[in-house]
């Protein structure tokens, strides 16, 4: 598949001759000679089929996708389709845990358009290369687009176009500043849509007369999420699983890019940690590293930014991803080092678990913000650290390096709570989108920034005037009212700097978060592969696949302790040699079958 792992012919096959059905079901192209598509005039596109799992290796749901192959030409700002941001599905998720008093307490809905950009219409004249399923494959005849196929550069926009009027018709208001979230004021219920991803908060009546609503116009999948019967406790959305409890709900992140993170690191067999990362001298480079070559750098670099996508689901170490990820550009073995000890973090904690316990409306976000003033002693520039939380509800954190060098720590608290003062308009919007009437707070553990926001002028911090100016009027005008807090209770301290485990565990239980052991149910398998037991002297191979030697004495040698079905290649595993490596052509192969008869091969 287009992930690189193996499928079966047969499940490929099936999956595309359902894809076929669904284009003539559809009416997705009509076909026509060559003569017919010149007199028309347009342009024609190749195409290729897109196959993937979108179960795991034990359960199996292999999918099919016939995609145009547009090129894009040039950029063109009518084509833009908006996609709603993290922090919408834990609004939603917030709201279904918002007791109000009534008897009857919400849910969540999750539905999946199936072939979603087959229902908006394409305005233009596009062909498209008839695929070899086709029965008039082979024929010179091509396809005339009548919807929007895959793949197609307006196929987004016109989706989202076809969705939004449909939502609209049926009494919903369509976000202003975010287009792809949506709310209907009497009903109550709240809406976001991720591409063919529905994802809505309301009562069980109202929830039921919305999926009437989309099975009306679409072909949809549909899960209900709550306690009870005929609803599911757990489900998965957007690539992260949903929980519901006696207490209020729980989102946890896909627990396989932690798990992939340790594998392609190759620490398998390494102790874990408690921290994700160390302060002061202990996280400078060494006087022996050196810059990371060849296919080391790729390896670095595709790692780091798995661990990036995974920082806005985990807080108690996004600090140390964002850290690495500033090393991207020239990473050192210092680099890989310091990455390194991430992935031995993760391996402790591979579970952050986000809690929304039931709570009544809320009616402000508390935003806490904190700086660590020329805390890289690389470069010296400061790192901004901010929490967003409605009531008990952790809905974003962040962290972000300062784009300039602050001459002071009050200067950096002030950028800091400029951040969050911007994240907390942002997030006003949002929720007004959502169809709640907000407020905002900041609460930070500066005394000197908030002595500059709370007088009138710029005084003796010129060279800063805009900022300063900015967040003086909204204070002024009691739009951003500015609390000050006990650093010790200011969780947004975790997201600044490198903390001791028991500060960060502190900080992590004010977020309302909670590590946990085993694995979700609803969570997509890694590997099937079953561990056979180690036999005779293979038990002192060690606990796990690992480099017994790299490169001493010109040889690589690697010791198995997972059964293996096709001969080691080096090159495709963490810490083996790079490309520039120079390797002789010999590979030797020695193990036990699984029978027990030793054996070795040679080539």
């Amino acid at each position: 598949d287009v992930t690189g792992a193996d499928l079966n012919v047969e499940d490929v096959k099936a999956a595309r001759q359902l894809e076929m059905e669904y284009f003539k079901k559809l009416g997705v192209y009509e076909v026509m000679t060559r003569e017919e598509m010149e007199k028309i005039g347009g342009k024609i596109i190749g195409t290729r089929w897109v196959d993937v799992n979108k179960g795991d290796s034990v359960n199996v749901d292999c999918r099919s996708r016939l995609v145009g192959r547009e090129f894009n030409v040039g950029r063109d700002d009518a084509l833009y389709a908006a996609t709603p941001p993290l922090e919408a599905l834990r609004i939603i998720v917030s709201d279904a845990a918002t007791v109000g008093g009534g008897d009857d307490t919400k849910r969540l809905m999750v539905n999946d358009v199936r072939r979603a950009y087959f229902y908006a219409k394409i305005d233009r004249d596009v062909f498209i290369e008839l695929p070899e399923e086709d029965p008039e494959y082979g024929t010179g005849k091509v396809g005339k687009l009548k919807l929007c196929l895959y793949g197609t550069r307006d196929a987004a926009k016109g989706w989202q176009e076809t969705l939004s009027a449909h939502l609209v018709k049926a009494g919903f208001t369509r976000g202003v500043g975010h287009p792809s979230v949506f709310h209907h004021k009497a009903r109550g219920i709240k809406t976001l849509v991720h591409g063919d991803d529905y994802v809505s908060s309301g009562r069980s009546a109202d929830l039921l007369w919305l999926e009437k609503q989309l099975e009306a116009a679409y072909e949809i999948k549909t899960q209900h999420l709550g306690l009870g019967r005929g609803l599911m406790s757990e489900g998965k959305v957007l690539n992260r699983i949903i929980r519901a409890t006696s207490t209020g709900w729980e989102v946890e992140a896909d627990p396989r890019h932690a798990e992939l993170v340790v594998e392609q690191l190759g620490l398998q067999g390494e102790k874990s940690v408690a921290t994700p990362g160390l302060s002061g001298q202990d996280e400078d480079d060494l006087p022996e590293d050196v810059p990371l070559v060849g296919d080391d750098i790729s390896a670095f670099r595709g790692v780091a930014a798995r661990c990036n996508y995974m920082g806005p689901d985990r807080p108690d170490c996004n600090f140390a991803i964002k850290e690495c990820c500033r090393e991207m550009s020239a990473p050192t073995t210092g680099s890989l080092r310091r990455l390194k000890r991430v992935g031995r973090y993760l391996k402790r904690y591979p579970r952050l678990v986000w809690r929304f316990d039931f709570q009544g409306p809320m009616e402000l976000i508390d935003l806490y913000t904190d700086a660590d003033w020329a805390g890289c002693r690389r470069s010296r520039k400061s790192t901004s650290g901010g929490v967003a939380m409605i009531g008990n509800h952790c809905i974003k954190a962040w962290a972000k390096t300062q784009s300039v060098i602050a001459k002071s720590s009050a200067e950096s608290e002030l950028y800091s709570v400029v951040k969050g003062a911007t994240e907390g308009l942002g997030l006003i919007t949002l929720c007004n989108d959502l169809g709640s009437d907000v407020g905002t707070r900041l609460n930070l553990d500066a005394t000197a920034a908030k002595g500059i926001l709370d007088r009138q002028g710029i005084s003796k911090v010129r060279h800063i005037d805009v900022n300063v100016l900015w967040l003086q009027q909204q204070v002024a005008k009691k739009l951003i009212p500015l609390v000050k807090v006990d650093g010790s209770l200011n969780c947004a301290d975790l997201l600044t700097k490198h903390l001791g485990a028991q500060v960060q565990q502190r900080h992590v239980e004010m977020m309302q978060m909670d590590f946990r052991d085993g694995r979700s149910q609803a969570a997509a398998q890694l590997h099937s592969m079953e561990e056979l037991q180690p036999q005779g002297e293979f038990l002192e191979g060690g606990d796990c696949d690992r480099w017994h030697e790299r490169g001493a004495q010109g040889r690589w040698v690697r010791w198995h302790r997972t059964p293996r079905s096709s001969l080691f290649n080096p090159r495709k595993v963490s810490n083996g040699p790079g490309r520039k490596t120079r390797l002789s052509s010999i590979r030797e192969t020695i193990g036990i079958d699984e029978t027990g008869r030793r054996f070795r091969i040679r080539d």
